[in-house]
């Protein structure tokens, strides 16, 4: 606990990360805790993650609060071996930047939007569904070429909002990670 409130407290006492522009990347986002399908497979989305942020509604300010937009392409394998299915879409959101120092922010980060699921389980139907998302993370910034390295922790839910039964969803938990660059 002490550790987390040295967290909170050090950007009071260190000059700010902020960004002026907005930035395109890519990330990569790996499955640590798949969901338990009702028919015994395991559901196993591996992301690939487009980025760009293109409002801050917080400019000139010492932290960041920026509009992105994130297409999505995954690939979705299941435990016991099973037929590879897919997902793709778009999520809309908001990325809160706490900048720490001129290299380091925490990241916090909500987005949900649109998108297409190739598989039907016995809780989740197939086809048009939305993707939630939850986000927190590191920012770095290496050097002075504009890159951003993020190491990122995101919890996902995906469902139909009552489109189609079955609508139960399906939840998982990722590692991503990825670069940014300004444009």
């Amino acid at each position: 606990m002490r550790y987390i409130l040295l967290l909170l407290l050090l950007p009071l006492s260190t000059p700010a990360f902020s960004q002026s522009g907005k930035s395109a990347g890519m990330y990569v986002g790996i499955p640590f805790v798949n969901e338990k399908l009702k028919e015994g497979r395991k559901y196993k989305p591996f992301q690939l993650l487009l980025y760009y942020n293109f409002t801050n509604l917080l400019k000139d300010r010492k932290n960041d609060l920026w509009v992105f937009l994130e297409p999505q392409f995954v690939w979705v394998h299941f435990s016991p071996k099973d037929k590879k299915e897919v997902e793709f879409g778009a999520n809309l959101g908001l990325e809160y930047r706490l900048n720490i120092s001129v290299r380091t922010a925490f990241t916090a980060a909500i987005g949900s939007g649109p998108h297409y699921i190739s598989v039907e389980t016995k809780q989740q139907a197939k086809g048009y569904i939305f993707s939630d998302n939850f986000t927190a993370g590191i920012r770095l910034k290496p050097g002075h070429s504009g890159i951003g390295l993020d190491l990122k922790c995101r919890y996902r839910h995906i469902s139909n909002a009552g489109i189609k039964n079955p609508n139960k969803g399906i939840d998982s938990w990722f590692v991503i990670f990825g670069a940014t660059k300004n444009l």
